[in-house]
């Protein structure tokens, strides 16, 4: 790991770097397993990480938090919920600095702009207000960096709340009108992206002076960037209550529903629904591993009317059940999925039988990578004496995969924390998750 943080090692405290080794040895020995629960721990760790950072620029930040994530992801290539995590977490950063970083240029141009047109009994005589060393200093002495937000700070003054009339009708500017260097609503919904190109008052090369002195300031945005993945954290511990919520509008009396495995998003969806509505679910035991029995008690401890049956029985009950549940520990940006050994076989039984296949599952399984990109560790393997107790031949290699990969085209719809979402949809629900940022 030190090879690896040698860029950014001073960016964390001792104690910080103790916490990042501490997680990447518990993923390497596998004491930490199970989606969401990597989740909740790696989202902890980076707001540990990023509101104890000492850094001189936002890049250093953000190279510093890539760089944890792969000591992470190296420790811990079977579970790429991390690589999620901190992608995730990285695009919100960004968001956030975009929009702060917005609205100091805006403000900037705007200041340099009333400079411009201002007649000189309007305002006190200053010397060599068009120059651009002028307009630098002006920009660097704003408010603080929870102005530039919308956040309120005491003896700043920031721009009135929208209505209609702000949104309809430009704020006049005029040498009359009273001084105000805030931007108007109009100006704000009408921002363009970065890069920013501003008022000619300002020059590309200003324009890069007053970017590289705001990125040297970041650091009081740490508490806009602690709130923003405090924020990712609520949502992966509310995963189970949201996808729940949902559960009625999928479900309904009477229905038989088939399932595999073992996954916590699945009971709590079939809980959930379960107190409105009366169904069976057929649970397949889920040989070698027989995880299925684990789901099948949960669930009948729940009130719930449930059948387990062996994997061989799948295909002839299939016909009676009117969906599929399935919760997966991966879903790959193709849509492809990685769930446990049985899952593949079921899918193409359901294909066959016309009966639709449901993913449930929170977004921090949705991964950006495609299974060719990712390394395949992900495909764990099991132990082989769940296949075969005695001692085999000389000669016999046994082999018992822990994963199914199951294409996309199997799976009928996705159902997460967010809503349903069919595959042709899921390109749009990855970019808005994940946008530009790239390894």
């Amino acid at each position: 790991m030190v090879s690896t943080l040698s860029l950014t090692d001073n960016v964390s405290k001792p104690l910080i770097h103790r916490r990042i080794e501490a997680l990447a040895a518990r993923l390497r020995r596998r004491q930490l397993v199970g989606s969401r629960e990597v989740a909740l721990e790696v989202v902890r760790l980076f707001k540990e990480v990023v509101a104890g950072a000492r850094v001189v620029s936002f890049e250093q930040l953000t190279d510093h938090i890539e760089a944890v994530g792969k000591v992470l992801q190296d420790a811990g290539p079977k579970e790429l919920v991390v690589t999620n995590m901190y992608r995730r977490i990285l695009k919100f950063l960004h968001e956030e600095y975009a929009t702060a970083l917005t609205n100091f240029l805006s403000e900037t141009t705007v200041s340099a702009a009333s400079s411009s047109s201002a007649t000189p009994n309007s305002i006190p005589a200053t010397p060599n207000t068009h120059s651009e060393s002028s307009t630098f200093r002006r920009g660097s002495t704003l408010g603080s960096m929870f102005d530039l937000l919308g956040h309120k700070s005491e003896g700043h003054h920031s721009p009135s709340p929208l209505s209609t009339s702000t949104l309809v009708t430009p704020a006049p500017s005029s040498p009359a009108s009273p001084q105000n260097n805030s931007p108007s609503a109009s100006t704000i919904l009408h921002r363009p992206l970065l890069p920013l190109r501003t008022s000619s008052t300002v020059s590309p090369q200003v324009q890069g002076m007053l970017e590289e002195d705001f990125s040297r300031k970041s650091s009081a945005l740490k508490p806009i960037f602690v709130e923003a993945i405090q924020e990712l954290m609520e949502e992966v511990e509310m995963t189970y209550r949201n996808v729940g919520e949902q559960s009625i509008d999928h479900i309904h009396s009477g229905e038989f529903i088939l399932t595999i495995g073992s996954s916590k998003t699945v009971e709590a969806f079939l809980k959930a629904a379960s107190r409105k509505r009366k169904f069976t679910v057929i649970v397949a035991e889920t040989a070698p591993s027989f995880s299925g029995r684990e789901t099948a008690l949960a669930l009948s401890e729940s009130g719930i009317a449930t059948i387990l049956i062996p994997d061989s029985n799948i295909f002839s009950l299939l016909p009676r059940c009117s969906k599929v549940l399935l919760g997966p520990h991966l879903i790959t940006a193709d849509g492809s999925l990685l769930s446990i050994a049985g899952s593949y076989p079921l899918c193409l039984a359901a294909n066959r039988m016309r009966v639709p296949v449901v993913i449930v599952g929170g977004m921090f399984k949705f991964s950006p990578l495609h299974l060719g990109e990712a390394d395949w560790g992900v495909r764990d393997l099991a132990s082989p004496a769940q296949v075969m107790e005695e001692q085999t031949e000389e000669g016999v290699e046994l082999v018992n995969p822990y994963y199914d990969i199951v294409p996309a085209e199997l799976v009928s719809l996705y159902i997460t924390n967010l809503g349903g979402h069919p595959s042709s949809l899921l390109y749009r629900l990855l970019s808005d998750m994940y946008g530009s940022v790239r390894e």
